[in-house]
């Protein structure tokens, strides 16, 4: 934390940005551990989207609680999550900005050590690119005991995998434990409707125009519940039976495959840069695809995280119609 004192007292320093939707049973938790961060942000920004289990009524009690810090944006119809999220960030000001989830436990040095490797990443990389840093999460039941486990190590993926070809096919970046740059959202705003999701458009756009930090040590207490918009599936029978389920009753849309896809065309189209050879690739017949998919340089082929997602790749590629 070296850096900090080079920043103006009373500056906007850091912003969190905070989306709710019926969240009640966890939020007060939430914005007192953001509130007692050893590095406190200068504003909590929140926006809900609809609520209708009296989280606007706790929204209430918050703001009287925590006064100017905690700041509502208004809110007139349901965006959905992505959504959300982007008018939370259009609407942030500060030179560093962090996501948060509404049910989850930040731990104390979050902030500090996110903003301590952004930092360095600016001086080695300069401050108009844009930059993100992650981190990995504790996993958390819902009454608050700890599993045993974090985040990355059940879902089984490798947090390093984050070229934009990696990236194209699987997310490794965690909204609730990211902060970025202004630079980056500079760049990435808005998030477009095809973005499967927030925290994986910011990931693509840090990715290929500037760089991608990591902390290897968990800062957030992910929460697992009902509730979640994703959370750990893991990768045991239940979520393969789900992705052949759906694949066969609908064989010809994908899945997160093809979305993942259109996700990349919609980046290539707003930047005029491609992420991957692969949405090219699908334009072609099934066996001039498969055919050029084998030529393709080790570097440039689609590799996923494990030998079972990579195989049920190769045989998704090649079953899906143009």
């Amino acid at each position: 934390l070296a850096l900090l004192p080079q920043v103006g007292l009373g500056t906007l320093v850091i912003e969190v940005v905070l989306p709710t939707f019926n969240g009640v049973a966890y939020l007060a938790e939430q914005v007192a551990s953001i509130h007692q961060q050893t590095l406190r942000p200068q504003r909590l920004l929140v926006r809900d989207d609809g609520s209708t289990d009296g989280t606007l009524e706790l929204i209430a009690e918050l703001q009287q609680n925590y006064g100017a810090w905690f700041h509502l944006l208004p809110s007139e119809k349901n965006l959905g999550c992505s959504a959300n999220v982007d008018c939370l960030l259009e609407a942030s000001r500060a030179p560093y900005v962090a996501l948060a989830d509404q049910d989850d436990i930040w731990l104390p040095e979050k902030l500090a050590q996110s903003l301590a490797l952004l930092q360095r990443l600016e001086l080695q990389r300069g401050v108009h690119r844009p930059l993100l840093v992650h981190s990995d999460l504790e996993l958390m039941a819902a009454n608050g005991d700890l599993l045993g486990s974090t985040y990355l190590q059940h879902q089984r993926l490798d947090p390093c995998r984050t070229s934009p070809e990696a990236l194209t096919l699987t997310n490794v970046v965690t909204g609730c434990t990211v902060m970025v740059n202004r630079a980056l959202l500079n760049q990435a705003l808005p998030i477009p409707a095809e973005a499967l999701m927030h925290d994986w458009w910011l990931a693509l756009v840090a990715s290929r125009f500037g760089a991608i930090g990591w902390l290897p040590q968990p800062t957030v207490l992910y929460r697992q519940h009902g509730g979640n918009v994703l959370g750990a599936q893991g990768l045991g029978l239940a979520y393969w039976m789900t992705r052949l389920r759906n694949l066969l009753v609908d064989p010809a849309a994908g899945g997160h495959t093809r979305a993942a896809l259109r996700q990349a065309v919609c980046f290539e189209q707003r930047y005029g840069q491609a992420l991957s050879p692969l949405p090219a690739l699908m334009q072609k017949p099934r066996r001039r695809r498969w055919l050029a998919l084998c030529r393709l340089p080790v570097h440039q082929r689609p590799w996923k995280h494990g030998p079972l997602r990579t195989l049920g790749l190769y045989g998704l590629l090649a079953w899906l119609p143009r």
